[in-house]
């Protein structure tokens, strides 16, 4: 459940209603396009202007990996939106993103910082989940796995906004989607815990892995589609949110708790709305990507504390 992107499922209506054409013709421009070129020309094709270059190369920059070509493109992206800016009176995108300025190096500088402060409200509260609830619960191990494959997806997607390559946005996007199946998982095995037999559990535990390592092996290794994956990840989403939608209504005659519970689940579905907000970048650093991911960092809080209550 709760921080992780289950809420993608909200995205159907949006690729339905709004269409899913996002050109960006920052990147098609001719005045970005002779810049760059002239850039890689006249300081990346030999070797002693790629000494120079990288002499004034700074080290986080040096450590994230960005290279001469890279510093040529991202140049050229504030040069170019200049001049685009004064001509057309908006802000162009470039290879699909809004222009974002470098801090230390990190692509994408408040995005990857409200990633941590995701990772660390669930290493918060794994610790007090670790300290408050007894081992002998009968969810202990399970919610123990997902809280620990909440904070990998969102390490990888911290890692993803520092610097998008092919490998990051894969590892991210298989991530993120380790942490959707995850919690649909342990809300069936949550359903099957009064069960005295392994059987039926064993069975569910199998069906996710397998179905999971099926995605990642496709993705990786066959066609990365991106059609593909959000109907995956819509698909499991929108049955887990339905799920624990339902679970909260059948049981919310228990407490004040349980309507906390729901209160948190739609609070993740609503912060997708978010995405809907298309603007330049606040300070060229905060998108409504990244406002999503600040709103989404405090809630782990409440639903850690739900299990607490209702797994004990």
């Amino acid at each position: 459940m709760i921080v992780n992107k289950t809420v993608l499922w909200f995205i159907f209506f949006i690729l339905v209603f709004v269409g899913t054409c996002s050109c960006s013709w920052g990147d098609n421009s001719p005045e970005f396009r002779s810049c760059t070129e002239a850039c890689t020309r006249s300081n990346c094709s030999h070797p002693s202007d790629l000494e120079k270059w990288s002499s004034a190369q700074s080290f986080p920059e040096k450590f994230i990996g960005w290279s001469c070509s890279d510093d040529c493109v991202y140049g050229c992206m504030w040069s170019s939106m200049q001049i685009l800016f004064k001509r057309y009176g908006r802000v162009p995108q470039y290879f699909g993103r809004w222009p974002f300025i470098r801090i230390l190096g990190l692509q994408e500088p408040a995005s990857v910082v409200f990633s941590l402060f995701n990772f660390v409200s669930h290493l918060y509260m794994l610790i007090w989940f670790l300290r408050t609830v007894p081992s002998k619960a009968p969810m202990y191990s399970v919610w123990i796995l997902y809280s620990l494959v909440s904070m990998n997806a969102w390490i990888w997607s911290s890692v993803f906004h520092s610097r998008d390559t092919p490998l990051t946005e894969m590892l991210d996007y298989f991530c993120a989607f380790s942490t959707v199946l995850c919690s649909l998982l342990t809300f069936c095995l949550r359903s099957l815990q009064s069960r005295p037999q392994y059987m039926p559990r064993l069975v569910i535990i199998c069906s996710c892995l397998c179905f999971y390592v099926s995605h990642v092996v496709s993705m990786a290794t066959v066609r990365f589609d991106y059609g593909y994956n959000m109907k995956v990840n819509i698909t499991v989403g929108g049955i887990n949110c339905a799920c624990w939608l339902v679970w909260f209504f059948l049981n919310r005659w228990q407490g004040k708790h349980i309507k906390q519970g729901a209160a948190a689940v739609l609070a993740v579905s609503v912060s997708v709305l978010l995405e809907l907000l298309e603007f330049p970048p606040i300070l060229w650093s905060i998108d409504s990507h990244a406002l999503w991911h600040l709103v989404t960092a405090p809630l782990p809080i409440f639903w850690y504390r739900l299990l607490c209550t209702v797994d004990v």
